[in-house]
């Protein structure tokens, strides 16, 4: 989810007086993230995986996926909202991050509610996401995933300070 909340939220920091622009701009731009290979963290509870939708069971797999679930979407919005965050352009950046990760909370909701509009957002979201995971390579699929980040940051910044022509100048002030 981090990955997603600092892409978002760097679409966001170029559409500062466009917030509802941004939460559309990072909702779309998870799609694309997901079919790029990478890694995706183990689900444990029956409850929180979308494959299976069980019933609640409060034992140590759900708490396992709330704090890892949990820590990797505040990890995400809070460095994304300190790493973009203008006094401008806050409120995209932050809704730009928000849709960039609902995506998956929205995966959890079809499970448990399997109908319109989750229905066709989750069937997209499967077309859309990688065939290719990287089960077995966690270190590589982290570091590339951190990679991406540093990259997206990078170019986000330069393009900010003008060093890079800017690719959206649309709502860019």
């Amino acid at each position: 989810m981090s990955t997603h909340a600092v892409v978002g939220a760097a679409i966001g920091s170029f559409l500062p007086s466009h917030p509802a622009a941004a939460a559309l701009l990072g909702f779309a731009s998870h799609f694309v993230l997901d079919a790029i290979p990478h890694w995706d963290y183990p689900i444990r509870s029956a409850f929180v995986n979308p494959a299976i939708g069980g019933r609640l069971k409060r034992d140590r797999a759900l708490m396992l996926d709330a704090v890892t679930i949990g820590g990797d979407a505040l990890f995400g919005l809070v460095g994304s909202a300190l790493l973009f965050t203008t006094p401008t352009g806050m409120c995209a950046v932050i809704l730009g991050a928000c849709g960039a990760v609902l995506p998956d909370p929205l995966q959890f909701v079809h499970a448990h509610f399997p109908r319109e509009p989750f229905r066709s957002i989750q069937r997209f979201h499967r077309w859309m996401h990688t065939k290719k995971p990287m089960k077995k390579q966690v270190v590589w699929g982290i570091v590339s995933q951190m990679a991406l980040v540093v990259v997206v940051v990078a170019l986000a910044k330069a393009a900010h300070d003008g060093a890079l022509p800017t690719i959206v100048a649309w709502g860019a002030h």
